[in-house]
């Protein structure tokens, strides 16, 4: 099999009109060729679709991602805050007398609410700073082309009295 596409005389002619072969894989996807289009998680072999799994998306975490979570926006006030609620909360049952393993648990349930609560909080005061910025920007622009459409009047007002007085 693979001696044939070694072959020297089928060199002679290419498969694409214009002789460039990267034409040939270079094919808009129209009704026509949709059928020939790769579908993911395709067996190149087979030819079968086979449904992503769990290791597949495991597959896609790297460890470089771990190391960088704390660069994400609101991370690190999530998790700060959800580090202080599990304190607190697992710290006041430990004190109020509940066993070990259940204040533990609490001070687990409390990490996770509130390094949610808080990096939604986070998220939403980015998005209402990020609306707020956008209605700043477009009245600044609109300001501006008002101004721009002021000072053409006042040129087209001192054009019009300069001409007046030539005459």
């Amino acid at each position: 099999m693979a001696a044939d596409t070694r072959d020297s005389t089928s060199s002679n002619h290419s498969p694409v009109p214009n002789g460039k072969t990267y034409d040939a894989f270079n094919v808009p996807a129209t009704l026509e060729n949709k059928e020939s289009l790769p579908v993911a998680n395709t067996n190149t072999y087979t030819g079968k679709y086979t449904e992503p799994g769990i290791v597949d998306a495991l597959k896609t975490i790297k460890l470089q991602d771990f190391k960088e979570v704390h660069k994400k926006p609101c991370t690190r006030e999530g998790f700060l805050a959800g580090i202080g609620a599990a304190f607190a909360t697992g710290g006041v049952r430990a004190i109020l007398g509940a066993p070990i393993f259940t204040a533990c648990s609490w001070a687990v349930g409390a990490f996770a609410f509130g390094s949610f609560a808080m990096h939604e909080y986070c998220q939403g005061n980015r998005r209402r700073e990020k609306e707020g910025i956008q209605k700043v920007n477009a009245a600044l622009l609109e300001k501006k082309v008002r101004e721009e459409m002021k000072r053409e009047e006042i040129r087209k007002a001192r054009r019009k009295a300069k001409e007046e007085a030539q005459k």
